[in-house]
């Protein structure tokens, strides 16, 4: 993303068309960094916000309804008493920077003008908004800062606010001259040419530095003293382009996205990035809808990573569990050992002596064999004896709890797997807040929330319609496998589900099996289990009628018998044979 020195004048000049002049009606806070204006202007009301968020600094007009904490902050109610009801007189861009100033107007008590400025730079984490009255002496800012946050400046109340100079040149200046032919003789052969001009050039951002550079035919592998005398005039003519649209304010805003999230927003065109282009008539559109849907993303990230973390260390738990298990059921081997000397002990108990280490009897169980016993010699005849009963017996309960408790635990590990890849391929909160439902309901995971739960509608199975006229329903969660197949599917439809490994239940209901619905039930199933990036996929189908569910057993969590196998060619999508339905 670039919020560059660019794109906060496309964005200037765009609120300025529609705010100048507009009455301040309503101020509120809704979050520790974003403040939001209610503006009426010209027979209608606009909502800005301005945020000083860490990573997601910007002004622009919103549409989005924000909800506002029961005790504004002190800094919304520092703005509400200078400038609720205040008049915006004008907004500009200081220089070519990332700094916009609303120079707004109002009438104090005694009924004197009063002119304030409330200035907002959009500088990552350095991002501020503060409010300083005509003359730039500090009243207020969302983030104060003194000497221990920057040796470099201080906004605290009282002082006086200077802005940061910088000696980048600003290509809007009337009397701009320094461009790249002039520079050209300064400039170190080994210099790279995207860094050179945003190093240059004030308000410029890598993703325009790149543009230019593309658009001017050169390599962006290669240092400047490999580029030819044509490209460099080619890069000036560019340069100059584009100081003119910015004159003119001619700016068509774009946004760039890949199948996954936006990529980039910007006021113009970039022809250098290789992703799908959306145009939009406004910046602010453009915007907001970059960082609401990458925001959207990124808290669906953080709650997928949250939860598998926690059905992570429920693996590692159950594991550990199953490693203890299978070690109990190893001794079973040693276990008739401690029976049989206990048994040798007991008969020849008149041999013993306290004080003995050991004792060589004739083991009656393997032909009077000599057999050499190690002894306690701090414990009488009858304690030796019952030392080896008690470990005989100790061995025995733990074998015998491991034979019932083992396949509890391999089938809960099971069920945990599932779990995991439902949540990694999970594509909405919703579906992840299902899951979550699941987890909590299995004491997986407490329910951290205070809140009584929402009557939310229930996500549906995703279904498909084939070529052939059947239908196809694919389980996005446990609850939803356990209804597709046991509730909704025929005894006589079919089953496919990955062999050997966590997926998704997948359901073909059809009068007649063809080829074609075989092959595209499979891919499902294939694609929408934990083995969906591998190249070869092996899945089972059967007769709904051969699937069984144990009493007690987990959601989703089933049995099936004579089934037959398929070999999936995941780089063969047989697209072309169903459809979605939605």
């Amino acid at each position: 993303m670039s919020f560059d020195g660019l794109v906060t004048k496309s964005i200037t000049y765009e609120i300025k068309k529609l705010l100048l002049g507009g009455k301040i009606q309503k101020i509120s806070q809704p979050s520790k960094n974003d403040i939001i204006f209610n503006i009426y202007s010209v027979g209608k009301s606009y909502k800005l916000l301005l945020s000083a968020n860490n990573n997601e600094a910007r002004v622009h007009i919103t549409d989005k309804k924000y909800e506002n904490p029961i005790s504004p902050p002190n800094f919304c109610m520092v703005l509400r008493k200078h400038l609720n009801q205040s008049k915006i007189v004008d907004i500009d861009q200081y220089k070519l920077d990332r700094v916009i100033i609303f120079h707004i107007s109002s009438v104090d008590e005694m009924g004197f003008d009063i002119s304030n400025k409330l200035i907002v730079e959009i500088m990552g984490k350095y991002s501020n908004i503060i409010l300083t009255d005509e003359n730039y002496k500090i009243i207020d800012s969302i983030k104060r800062v003194n000497l221990k946050m920057s040796s470099v400046r201080q906004i605290l109340p009282g002082l006086s606010y200077n802005f940061i100079e910088s000696e980048k040149i600003n290509i809007l200046d009337s009397d701009f001259s320094d461009d790249i032919l002039k520079l050209d003789k300064n400039i170190p052969d080994n210099q790279n040419p995207q860094k050179f001009l945003y190093q240059t050039y004030l308000g410029f951002s890598p993703t325009i530095a790149k543009e230019l550079i593309y658009r001017s035919n050169i390599d962006p592998r290669i240092n400047w003293g490999l580029v030819s005398e044509d490209e460099k005039h080619l890069l000036n003519q560019n340069l100059y382009k584009l100081r003119n649209n910015l004159i003119e304010d001619s700016y068509n805003p774009v946004l760039y996205k890949d199948s996954r999230k936006y990529k980039e927003f910007y006021f113009t065109e970039l022809k250098s990035l290789g992703f799908e282009k959306v145009d939009y008539e406004k910046m602010s559109c453009a915007i907001e809808t970059f960082y609401e849907s990458n925001k959207s993303n990124d808290r669906l990230r953080q709650i997928k990573n949250n939860l598998i973390r926690k059905i992570n260390n429920q693996i590692k738990t159950v594991n550990k569990k199953i490693s203890i298990l299978n070690k109990n059921l190893a001794k079973e081997s040693n276990m008739e050992s401690y029976r049989m000397k206990g048994d040798l002990l007991a008969a020849n108990v008149n041999k013993l002596k306290k004080g003995d280490k050991e004792i060589i009897l004739n083991n009656f169980y393997d032909e009077n064999k000599k057999i050499k016993i190690n002894l306690d010699d701090r414990k009488n005849p009858w304690e030796n004896v019952d030392s080896y009963y008690k470990r005989y017996k100790k061995i025995k309960n733990s074998i015998d709890f491991a034979k019932i408790d083992l396949p509890k635990e391999e089938d809960f590990l099971s069920y945990l797997e599932q779990l995991r890849d439902f949540v990694e391929r999970s594509e909405s909160i919703n579906d992840l807040d299902e899951i979550k439902e699941e987890l909590i309901e299995n004491k997986i995971i407490k329910n951290t929330s205070r809140n009584k739960k929402k009557n939310k509608s229930k996500s549906k199975p995703i279904q498909f319609k084939t070529l052939d006229d059947s239908t196809i329903f694919v389980g996005k969660n446990s609850r939803q496998n356990d209804y597709i197949t046991l509730k909704l599917a025929g005894k006589n439809d079919y089953f496919f589900h990955v062999r050997n490994a966590p997926g998704s239940h997948v359901i073909l209901k059809t009068n007649s099996l063809t080829e074609n619905d075989i092959k595209i039930a499979s891919y499902l199933a294939a694609e929408n289990s934990s083995q969906a990036k591998s190249n070869k996929v092996d899945v089972d189908y059967t007769e709904k009628k051969n699937v069984r569910k144990e009493k007690g057993a987990k959601l989703g969590m089933v049995y099936y018998e004579n089934f037959n196998t398929i070999t999936v060619d995941m780089t063969n999508n047989p697209s072309k044979l169903y459809k979605k339905i939605k």
